[in-house]
């Protein structure tokens, strides 16, 4: 399981580190030019070109020796979804845009976390690269990896329900503190970096609700650690959306040609967070909750109940 994650987040960088010499620098971009804005980032295309290459032939090895059973169809759909929404996040316009609007960076972010990821851990990668691999490489890595003692306590550690909880959190606020933030629009490498912190800790906080198979993760602990995600989302959204004066000086000479005040741009970035966002991690919910009301009565209420208390004690 652990390997699998390892896995993801390789996946996941392929695409993203070749993009440090192509992240907006901030220039501002005009409406007529932005159908033609589309990142010139070899890296980026290659890097999932890999991605999908090694996927494909990992797919097709496994195939040939079981079947459908380890890959479903509907987890090559999730990893082709996946790949896609990194594209238009990180080579469409909209990543031109998301240096002269706050908005347009949030819809990005949201793409990468909320979108990109939950796809990329239901695709399970890991399983089809490693079997694109010869037997000796696949050998190869199972050696190292159990030979790592250190690190697979640290990933033990990040990708536990708490840990992982409490990285996406901390990657989500501290990156939307208008002097780190700034430093990002401003600076490629920065920007990278914080793509990096999302859809990294995003990958490993949507592990645990659709992975960990209720083997680390009863169904209450599950509810809450979700309801958790849609109470810090809906307060860091209703503060951007709500606040009375701009707080990104990254954007304020570059909204005027969008029709929108620096404060407009950041409102409407805080109603992102708030709403769609919260749609996300609802949509998580619901089946959650209804396989728990599928269980036998009496384990499926004190599920319930232990969710419910767990709320009410939250601040």
């Amino acid at each position: 399981m652990t390997r699998r994650l390892v896995g993801l987040v390789a996946a996941s960088t392929l695409c993203l580190l070749p993009n440090a010499a192509y992240a907006h620098p901030g220039a501002a971009l005009e409406p007529h030019d932005l159908w033609r804005a589309w990142s010139a980032a070899p890296g980026v295309l290659l890097g999932c070109l890999v991605a999908v290459a090694l996927y494909a032939r990992g797919v097709r090895v496994i195939r040939r020796r079981a079947g459908t059973r380890l890959v479903s169809p509907w987890r090559v759909r999730s990893f082709a979804a996946a790949i896609a929404a990194l594209l238009i996040a990180l080579v469409s316009p909209l990543d031109a845009l998301a240096g002269s609007l706050f908005s347009a960076h949030m819809v990005q972010h949201l793409l990468l976390m909320m979108v990109a990821a939950p796809l990329l851990v239901l695709g399970d990668p890991m399983t089809a690269m490693l079997w694109a691999l010869p037997p000796r490489g696949r050998r190869g890595v199972g050696l190292w990896w159990r030979r790592r003692r250190t690190l697979r306590a640290v990933w033990r550690a990040i990708a536990s329900p708490g840990g992982a909880w409490i990285l996406h959190v901390i990657a989500l606020w501290i990156w939307h503190v208008p002097s780190l933030y700034d430093r990002a629009v401003a600076d490629g490498a920065v920007h990278v970096l914080e793509h990096l912190a999302f859809l990294g800790t995003a990958l490993l906080f949507w592990w645990v609700p659709f992975k960990a198979h209720g083997r680390r993760v009863g169904g209450g602990t599950a509810l809450i650690y979700l309801f958790g995600a849609v109470l810090q989302g809906t307060i860091l959204g209703a503060l951007l959306a709500l606040a009375r004066l701009p707080l990104y000086t990254a954007h304020f000479g570059t909204t005027r040609a969008w029709g929108l005040t620096p404060l407009e741009d950041q409102q409407l970035a805080g109603l992102l967070m708030w709403v769609p966002a919260g749609f996300v991690y609802l949509a998580a919910l619901v089946p959650l909750a209804l396989r728990v009301l599928r269980q036998p009565p009496d384990q499926g209420v004190r599920v319930l109940a232990t969710a419910g208390v767990s709320a009410r004690g939250t601040p």
